[in-house]
This record gives structure tokens, C-alpha cells and sequence, in this order.
């Protein structure tokens, strides 16, 4: 990319999140004119070189699509905006976005990181949990797709399309994100509470857990 220059309107750093953070700290030091913003899913690995792109008095802000790069309609997809400090910046590049249909978030640098834990860590760890355990569970896919219910066929979905995706990325996701392992943590008590109830005849319990979840998620509306 420094053989390109940086001579343009806008520059979009769009790499792995390691890669990003150096490209970002790179362009400070070129100080562009244009608009820069990074599309990482993670902030902290890039909170210095976005700060540095500030302080160069860059015009630089930070965003996240929340669809994979296959998405062709962007009705009723999610764009994070997380403004590191220039107004005008994320105003101009939720300008760029204006004629789309795409639903624009505002959100806070350490908010984003912290929600991400879940909405894609806590996600990602969950079908890599399912289909790992499936994988290793001696059944063959094949026979277990005959007999499936609807759950079954929804959550294999699910999985077979994480299970498609980026390992690289997904990794860094979940290793890059210094709140990643509390959501971890509490999938890993959740699945010991339920393998508890179970093993110990707790149908009380069993249907507590159950009832609490559909009152959490009766909240999302």
C-alpha cells in the first residue's frame, strides 16, 4: 500500500487487526489530507495508531460493519461508528453511508470492544463449541442431517457458516479483545450449571435456567 501513496479523498484500512494497528501508526507519520477511517472489528489493537492519526491532526475516525464482505443490500444491516475525538471526521464518513439504507450506531471505543465480546466472541465461541462437539462425537453428519430437528437444522446453519469462515480472523477476535474471556468464562459456567442439572435430576433448576432465558430475551423485542 505505501507504493499507492496517500494522496486521495478517502483511505480505508481494511486488514487483519495486527496489520492494521502498524498501517494506522505508518499513515500519522504521512499525515494524508483525506478522510481515513479503519473497518476493524476490534478498536483496542487499533487505539494507538488511531490516536496517533489524531494528534498528526488527521482527519481520522472508526468503523465496523457488522455484515461480511458478501453482503449486497445493506437494509436492515448494522454500521458502528466510534468517533476517536474529530466530529467532523465520522460525520463525513456516515456522509459517504447517507444514501444507503444501512442503519447507522453510534458507539464508545471502549463500549464497542466490551459489547463485541458477545455479540461476536461469545457467537463465534458458541458454534466452534457446537460443531467441534459434533465433530468429535464419533456420529457421522450425514446421519445425524436425516434425523435433525428444527433446532438442530437451525443452530447447523449457523455453524456451518462460521465454520466456513476466517479461522484467522476469528481467532483474532477472540484473542486480540481484552475482554473476550468473560464472555468465554460465562459460556463455560453455563454449559457446567446445565450438565449439573442434568446429571443431578435438578428439573427445578433445569426449568429456572429456561425461564430466565426467555425473559432476557423477550427484552430484545
Amino acid at each position: 500500500w505505501t507504493e499507492a501513496g496517500v494522496d486521495f479523498d478517502v483511505i480505508v484500512v481494511a486488514a487483519p487487526l495486527a496489520v492494521s494497528g502498524r498501517i494506522l501508526a505508518q499513515l500519522a507519520v504521512l499525515k494524508p489530507k483525506g478522510l481515513v477511517f479503519d473497518i476493524g472489528s476490534l478498536k483496542s489493537p487499533l487505539m494507538d495508531g488511531l490516536k496517533e492519526l489524531q494528534s498528526a491532526g488527521c482527519r481520522v475516525t472508526s468503523l465496523h460493519p457488522m455484515y461480511g464482505p458478501d453482503t449486497r443490500l445493506l437494509s436492515g444491516r448494522h454500521l458502528i461508528f466510534c468517533d476517536v475525538g474529530d466530529a467532523q471526521a465520522t460525520a463525513a464518513a456516515k456522509e459517504l453511508f447517507a444514501a444507503t439504507m444501512v442503519e447507522q450506531l453510534d458507539m464508545g471505543l471502549e463500549d464497542h470492544d466490551r459489547l463485541i465480546a458477545y455479540v461476536l466472541g461469545l457467537s463465534h465461541a458458541l458454534n466452534i463449541a457446537f460443531f467441534t462437539a459434533l465433530a468429535e462425537s464419533g456420529e457421522a453428519a450425514p446421519r445425524l442431517a436425516q434425523m435433525s430437528s428444527t433446532t438442530f437444522d437451525s443452530q447447523l446453519l449457523v455453524s456451518a457458516a462460521v465454520a466456513k469462515d476466517n479461522p484467522h480472523l476469528y481467532f483474532e477476535i477472540q484473542n486480540l479483545n481484552k475482554f473476550g474471556l468473560g464472555p468465554l468464562d460465562a459460556l463455560c459456567e453455563a454449559a457446567a450449571r446445565i450438565r449439573e442439572t442434568v446429571a443431578g435430576g435438578d428439573e427445578e433448576a433445569f426449568v429456572e435456567l429456561m425461564k430466565k432465558g426467555r425473559e432476557y430475551l423477550a427484552l430484545r423485542g
